[in-house]
């Protein structure tokens, strides 16, 4: 005689053997194809939970698309200037504000502000703007006497508005593109076009400042100390504050249409 099983346990074997032949139907198929509702964001399972995070993530490079070629060097420079930003240039920047009262802080940063109406004169004449060029000698010229030596904005008070020119808008003005987005070390997000325009901004503040004085250890004291640690006060941004998983491709964004702005006015 043939063995032969008992019903009870023939009826659990069939029963495993169905849960094993559809579980492995349903591991065979590929994620996005299962049957049923689909799954939200929130969902526990990894799976399908990387799947529309990397989906989300696409979505959000789609909406934000830059002329990018070096990505990967910006990203790095970029995670790079937020350490300096951070661990140095905030702290110092925190201490600077502690122990300058704010109207010194105001007088200092209002001073600057003046020194740099000499590169937005030459950019709105460049630009072939004679109404900027005016605003801006107005200014200039007000705040100087006025304002004793531009340690008062006074023009703003009166009602006339500082125009920022710089040689990247100009090239702009002129038809220039703006090139590849860069990221620069310290200075920040740019574009090959502005990163060229600092320079010859930079050249163009250099030849108003006499010679015997750039030796001098006050200037150096004030154009490499003073000057970078005001201007960086005078900038709320923080880097890593925004709260965005894609804040390096959402300042991208904002920092190109700015200066397209900036260009049309």
């Amino acid at each position: 005689m043939k063995p032969s099983l008992s019903r009870p346990l023939a009826r659990s074997l069939a029963l495993v053997l169905l849960a094993f032949l559809a579980s492995g139907c349903s591991t065979n198929r590929p994620y996005g194809t299962e049957a049923g509702p689909r799954l939200s964001y929130g969902d526990e399972r990894a799976p399908r939970r990387r799947f529309v995070d990397i989906a989300a993530k696409e979505k959000g490079e789609r909406q934000f698309a830059v002329y990018d070629p070096a990505e990967g060097v910006n990203k790095f420079v970029y995670r790079f200037n937020a350490g300096l930003d951070n661990y140095l240039l905030i702290p110092i920047v925190e201490t600077y504000k502690n122990v300058t009262p704010e109207f010194v802080r105001k007088r200092i940063g209002s001073f600057f502000l003046n020194v740099g109406e000499v590169t937005n004169f030459t950019n709105a004449v460049l630009q072939g703007s004679p109404g900027k060029a005016g605003i801006t000698a107005s200014r200039f010229a007000i705040n100087t006497t006025a304002g004793l030596l531009g340690t008062f904005d006074v023009a703003t008070k009166i009602g006339i508005e500082r125009r920022n020119e710089d040689f990247g808008q100009t090239l702009g003005v002129w038809g220039a593109g703006p090139g590849a987005f860069v990221v620069l070390p310290v200075l920040g997000p740019s574009n090959v076009r502005d990163a060229a325009g600092k320079v010859v901004d930079i050249a163009t503040m250099s030849f108003i400042v006499p010679n015997n004085i750039e030796d001098e250890t006050a200037y150096k004291i004030v154009a490499y100390g003073v000057l970078p640690i005001d201007a960086r006060s005078r900038n709320d941004f923080r880097y890593f504050q925004s709260g965005s998983p894609f804040e390096y491709e959402l300042v991208r964004y904002v920092v190109t249409q700015a200066r397209k702005l900036q260009i049309a006015k």
